[in-house]
């Protein structure tokens, strides 16, 4: 808390506006676009190796957030704040911190992927320029980020080296399917119970449904596409295609995103129930739907 209180003291509104700008490099839409870029248009065995840590860390972080429900710094101690702008996007408990967890989850898969130096460089400066702004912007401590980065490069490094070098067959996909499954379901028990017991507010409990909802609608596309669907990414043909291809997607993705929101509320069932179709529609239905496009041999 003594090192947010000096970082207070250094805000200044060009450092605000530099921080928040940095701060979105880890927000869950940016990261979404851009997993959703490589996975629809360039590279499919990359953008499993992103879905994985994504969605794996995000499971315990949002675990750990429900399960030692520590409040953000400004309302544990009323002499600091928050950068205004930042608070939107500082939803739930404060620890270990989602934006970091994104942030790793993202730069750290790239850079383990393409083995340069330079994208080893790049990536954890990214990352600790992420986990720097949330501090700075006075949505959390040290603490929060380094457990965050901490787990989430954990989760980082097994999946890529899975990937890279240990054979998976027809019945290790299951067991990862399961497994998945089973600890999306478990989180949204684990929440509901906390919730239902007044130990937390639905509205602070409401990211970890939502991680469950995605970790779900992930394990079932994700076997979904790789037993039956098998799109291929670089199926269009120009550029054009593929830019088309990603607008498309993504359109419809944000518009199932806010639409059933609108329809249906806000409420717990609805967020799991959203963000598990959401993720479905990016893994699976929409790629099945490439499929079929190239099928019938589209000249895109």
């Amino acid at each position: 808390m003594d090192f947010l209180y000096t970082l207070q003291d250094l805000r200044n509104p060009v450092l605000d506006a530099v921080m928040t700008f940095v701060t979105y490099l880890g927000d869950e839409i940016v990261v979404i676009g851009i997993l959703c870029a490589v996975y629809w248009c360039f590279n499919k065995t990359l953008a499993y190796k992103l879905c994985f840590t994504y969605f794996v860390s995000g499971l315990l972080v949002q675990g750990l957030k429900i399960a030692c429900r520590i409040e953000r710094p400004w309302v544990r101690d009323a002499r600091l704040t928050c950068v205004e702008s930042a608070k939107s996007g500082a939803t739930g408990y404060s620890f270990p911190s989602g934006h970091t967890q994104s942030s790793t989850g993202l730069y750290s898969t790239l850079a383990f992927h393409f083995k340069k130096v330079w994208g080893y460089i790049a990536g954890f400066v990214l990352i600790a320029l992420v986990m720097f702004s949330r501090m700075y912007l006075g949505c959390h401590t040290p603490q929060d980020v380094l457990t965050a980065f901490g787990i989430t490069i954990v989760i980082s490094v097994i999946i890529n080296y899975v990937f890279d070098h240990v054979r998976r067959g027809r019945k290790t996909e299951t067991v990862i399917f399961i497994f998945t499954e089973l600890i999306s379901v478990a989180l949204i028990i684990f929440s509901w119970y906390v919730v239902a017991s007044g130990k937390a507010e639905e509205e602070l409990a409401m990211d970890c449904f939502k991680a469950a909802g995605a970790g779900i609608g992930f394990g079932i596309g994700w076997f979904a596409e790789t037993r039956w669907i098998k799109f291929d990414p670089k199926s269009f043909k120009t550029i054009g295609g593929q830019i088309l291809k990603f607008i498309i997607g993504i359109g419809i993705a944000l518009l199932l995103k806010q639409g059933i929101k609108m329809l249906f509320g806000d409420t717990i069932i609805v967020s799991i129930v959203r963000y598990a179709v959401v993720v479905l529609w990016i893994v699976a239905a929409y790629p099945a739907i490439l499929r079929k496009i190239k099928n019938n041999h589209c000249i895109l």
